[in-house]
């Protein structure tokens, strides 16, 4: 029986299985974290973000628990273990990648821009969760031959181009927070804090790809599956950072504008505001708020 974790079960040292075990219990640890926030931050329970964050979420949970079904074999049977994996890692790769796509309209005027990134996504399901399942089935079946070398290729291939798409998607992030940032250097400090910040995180979101990749090509697939789940229940962490923020910056009522101020009506302000993330204190009566265009486009995109 093969022993990299493409086939069956696994046959490691005890260390390697505390880091595997290590990665599952970071992975459930951040998602009751996460989850616990989305059910106190989110007032309403609907929208593109939020559905999208709480799938991902339990996505990264399935796909490590179906890792750790199969590779330890706590359940015989490959085929349910690859379900349960599939279960999990398509909803938390392609919702993540959904979660940086509800927000990307906050930063990128050009909707074209944004429509472009659905396609992608769209395209990236096809192209690189169904090829690989299928192919992951046939390795698992009792005639694997054909299909291990196959599964090992497109499994590879698969990393790349969901990196690749969330290289696009952080490079969109960064660029164009990058020139609001050229707009607001002599706004307010708090503004430029959460561009900046914005921008970190982006940049960090790239590395850890960067770092999926590396271990997948030194030969540790047993580790980099696990590792992955880690990766984006961390990314997911990431983003109630900068959703904290968002939400503070319009709790205090935003200041400066950052592509020009918009003046919000209280019905409005509630409106935009309380869909996903509850009332704005101060927006009751006494006239409008000034708050940044940016971010009163708070409205996931259809």
């Amino acid at each position: 029986m093969r022993s990299d974790g493409y086939r069956g079960g696994i046959e490691v040292a005890i260390p390697i299985a505390m880091i595997i075990a290590a990665f599952i219990a970071i992975t459930i640890t951040n998602v009751i974290e996460i989850n616990v926030q989305i059910f106190l931050v989110f007032r309403k329970r609907t929208g593109l973000y939020f559905w999208s964050l709480l799938v991902a979420s339990w996505g990264t949970v399935l796909h490590s628990v179906g890792f750790l079904l199969k590779f330890f074999k706590l359940c015989r049977n490959d085929y349910a273990n690859i379900i349960i994996i599939t279960a999990g890692g398509v909803p938390m790769v392609i919702g993540t990648a959904v979660v940086l796509y509800s927000r990307l309209h906050l930063v990128v005027e050009d909707r074209r821009t944004v429509r472009w990134v659905l396609v992608m996504i769209f395209m990236s399901f096809f192209l690189f969760t169904l090829p690989p399942t299928i192919l992951n089935f046939g390795a698992n079946s009792r005639n694997p031959h054909p299909y291990l070398q196959p599964f090992e290729i497109y499994e590879k291939i698969m990393l790349f181009g969901f990196s690749f798409q969330e290289f696009i998607i952080s490079g969109l992030y960064i660029r164009e927070t990058w020139k609001i940032l050229g707009v607001t250097l002599r706004q307010g400090k708090d503004i430029r804090q959460v561009m900046r910040h914005l921008i970190f995180v982006n940049i960090f979101v790239i590395l850890l790809d960067m770092t999926i990749i590396s271990i997948e090509l030194s030969g540790e697939h047993k580790i980099a599956t696990t590792y992955k789940s880690a990766v984006y229940s961390v990314k997911l962490r990431l983003e109630f950072a900068i959703l904290n923020q968002l939400r503070q910056l319009i709790r205090n009522g935003g200041g400066s504008s950052i592509l020009g101020t918009t003046q919000v009506s209280p019905s409005d302000n509630g409106a935009d505001l309380s869909h996903e993330y509850g009332p704005v204190p101060g927006s009751g009566s006494g006239g409008g708020t000034v708050l940044p265009a940016v971010y009163h486009r708070m409205r996931p995109v259809a």
